[in-house]
């Protein structure tokens, strides 16, 4: 289907004049927005990991070999 370009005097911004454009708008978001929904879950759990009692025991060991080791 044919439409007329947009020209500076439309009053509304056309975001898609096919169907086929809005399906490739559809499709973008169905795959960018779970992607970056989950980039953000794992920041934020994987931040919420320096606080992990068993990593907090971990260090303590780690540290408490290293000062051993330099002895």
């Amino acid at each position: 289907m044919w439409a007329p370009p947009a020209t500076a005097c439309s009053r509304e911004r056309v975001i898609a004049y096919t169907g086929s454009t809005w399906t490739q708008i559809v499709v973008a978001f169905s795959i960018f927005v779970p992607v970056v929904v989950t980039a953000v879950l794992a920041v934020v759990f994987l931040r919420g990991a320096k606080n992990d009692p068993d990593e907090q025991r971990l260090r303590r060991a780690q540290e408490d070999y290293q000062t051993r080791r330099e002895r």
